[in-house]
């Protein structure tokens, strides 16, 4: 097409403007940042076919100077078609020749183009493959959910749009996290309803992973990028640090959401990665009362490898007009092998990964503790028990004792309540640190309790429980409780709550035994690198499961929500489950056949219509307790 641009009566008036278009500041290329045009070189079309010889001859001129003609264009236009390179001549002199000769019809600079992707500096992004995948890590190129070609359209989440990250709390000064945060009266990030009060430190890990692939902080060159790059991530810590809860648990996690929307907080999305194979009414109507006040609920659909249509998971399965249910797929658009599916249950896939903690796993972020020297308190039983005092109540009697035992094959020291190995049965007592630990000046940061334990307890009967005391001991609350066990070494943290953070903090344990006397048979408990300390604010962590797959559409709803504002949460659904990439893999298997693709869900043109897949049905409820959906830890359901 010809450009009016060139046309003679107006080439010297455009050929001024041209030049100041590229002398002017704001369009010279920032240092660091790539030029918009290649220097030296101009796109020309002359009038007529027979200009090449002339263009040839042009661009000889200069030393290294090549002009090259596109044919096919040129015999099709009737004009001659080419590309100049003459170095020695900057692009806005060669604009200025070529536009006052009179044969040109148009001239442009060699502009640089790129895809329509944007990918942030965060120096880890390039492993991130559910985001981008080029066929990383034996990945097929394109087994993403568009995140890159998405974020042309849009990167931030409004500022009033919250998500409600229901799991094991959040990582409040994790570097990637902690911008990103809500904040509500009082500074809380949200509520713990493990402990009661409104710090809901994560001391699992599971949440703050979940937190990360939501809204890890994008573009700020630093680990990893979310789904979207700022979006307000409230923390409601339902699950303990083994990554266990209660129905009653998740039912109080539910009503403070609602009390929060309804106080005028813009909670458009749950993230609810984790379930439990026995539904609760209250809870499902619980859910259902949170649609309707315009909250979307997305559901893990599960790690067990089955059809949820024959086999439901709760919440996932309750079949609600707000939920949306989640598979996970892997690098290579498949489902996985452990992920559950339900040609009229399971809505949609997303990138889970695959198990083994591998490349092909979900990168996120993560919170650690490993107790060591340096920290506020550490004692690894090297140098005997003068940190402790032991003691029995009743008839019990004092057992525990510092031993040596091995750790991974390397000999250590540990406290023992059973230094034969074998404990009695009636037993209650107590190992307890004998000497204050200062927390006062700790508020705000993230203090963790950790230690190394081997249990080998009768299941049910018989447990070691967490203890800590804000006064020096005269008062001591019940933290954690451990049984079972299977004799093997397991690390555990657990964050120290606020109203423990004083000048007179201690913690301790107690042993209990019932009376069953199975003498021979259990061997105790072993506990070795006690320590307080401040959780790693800068830890990532690969792990797969459908727990990785939710959060990746939780961060898109939180993308559209702000993309169309003004949608309800039944279109945004809509949206979201129309837009999705058909795959083969997944065509017989989930509602929609497909896997979410984030760039069309924010494309204007989207079918948004009602998807009619909100179909339920009731059934009665048992209350067990939750688990983590997050087959790479083994959890199991725990009564």
């Amino acid at each position: 097409m010809r450009n009016a641009s060139f046309f003679p009566r107006s080439r010297y008036i455009l050929l001024c403007l041209w030049v100041l278009f590229f002398i002017s500041p704001a369009h010279a290329a920032p240092e660091g940042e790539r030029a918009r045009f290649v220097p030296g070189e101009v796109i020309v079309t002359y009038r007529g076919t027979g200009a090449e010889e002339a263009l040839h001859l042009r661009a000889s001129s200069a030393e290294g100077g090549s002009a090259r003609v596109f044919g096919a264009l040129s015999s099709a236009s009737g004009n001659t078609v080419a590309v100049l390179r003459i170095p020695g001549k900057s692009t806005e002199e060669l604009l200025e020749e070529f536009a006052a000769d009179p044969n040109v019809l148009d001239v442009s600079p060699n502009y640089i183009i790129s895809l329509l992707m944007r990918t942030p500096n965060d120096p880890r992004f390039s492993e991130q493959w559910g985001l981008y995948n080029t066929g990383q890590s034996g990945g097929s190129g394109g087994a993403d959910i568009s995140a890159a070609r998405a974020w042309d359209v849009r990167t931030d989440a409004l500022a009033d749009r919250v998500i409600a990250v229901l799991d094991t709390g959040i990582a409040k000064n994790h570097e990637d996290l902690r911008a990103n945060l809500w904040s509500g009266p009082g500074g809380s990030h949200g509520y713990d309803f493990v402990q009661n009060d409104d710090d809901p430190e994560d001391d699992h890990g599971h949440g703050t992973h979940v937190a990360g692939i939501i809204g890890a902080v994008g573009n700020n060159g630093r680990g990893i990028a979310g789904v979207a790059w700022n979006v307000k991530l409230m923390a409601v810590k339902m699950l303990d640090a083994d990554g266990y809860g209660t129905s009653a648990q998740e039912l109080a996690a539910y009503n403070w959401v609602l009390a929060r929307k309804q106080a005028g907080v813009n909670i458009v999305a749950i993230n609810a990665s984790f379930g439990d194979s026995s539904p609760v009414q209250a809870n499902k109507n619980a859910i259902e009362t949170l649609g309707r006040n315009g909250i979307l609920f997305i559901a893990a659909a599960g790690n067990d490898g089955r059809n949820s249509d024959s086999s439901p998971l709760y919440p996932a399965s309750y079949g609600l007009a707000n939920i949306i249910s989640v598979a996970a797929t892997d690098k290579n658009d498949r489902l996985t092998s452990y992920s559950n599916y339900g040609r009229n249950t399971v809505h949609l896939g997303a990138p889970g990964g695959d198990t083994g903690g591998g490349a092909g796993a979900i990168l996120s972020t993560w919170t650690s503790y490993t107790p060591g020297p340096g920290d506020i308190f550490f004692d690894d039983m090297e140098q005997g028990k003068g940190n402790w005092i032991t003691s029995a109540e009743g008839s019990s009697q004092n057992l525990w004792d510092i031993i040596d035992t091995t750790r991974s094959g390397v000999p250590t020291k540990a406290w023992s309540d059973s230094p034969g190995r074998h404990y009695p049965h009636n037993q209650r007592t107590f190992l307890r640190l004998n000497r204050d630990i200062n927390l006062s000046g700790t508020s705000g940061e993230s203090i963790m309790f950790g230690m190394q334990v081997r249990l080998d307890l009768e299941a049910g009967s018989d447990f070691l429980v967490l203890q800590f005391s804000p006064d020096g001991g005269a008062t001591w609350r019940d933290m954690h409780s451990f049984t079972g066990g299977g004799d093997k070494w397991k690390a555990f943290i657990t964050s120290v709550p606020p109203a423990f953070r004083t000048s007179r903090f201690r913690f301790g344990f107690r042993f209990e035994s019932d009376s069953s006397n199975l003498i021979f048979r259990y061997a105790g408990v072993q506990i070795d690198d006690t320590g307080i300390g401040r959780a790693n604010a800068s830890s990532y962590n690969r792990i797969a499961g459908t727990s990785m797959a939710t959060p990746f559409v939780t961060g898109a709803t939180a993308l559209v929500a702000s993309h169309f504002p003004n949608g309800s949460a039944a279109a945004i659904r809509s949206r979201l489950l129309n837009s999705v990439d058909k795959v083969d893999a997944l065509s017989d298997k989930l509602i929609t056949g497909g896997r979410l693709n984030l760039y069309k869900a924010l494309q204007t043109g989207s079918d948004i219509g009602d998807d009619g897949t909100s179909g339920g049905c009731m059934l009665s409820s048992t209350p067990f307790s939750l688990v983590l959906l997050l087959p790479l830890l083994g959890l199991t359901r725990r009564k």
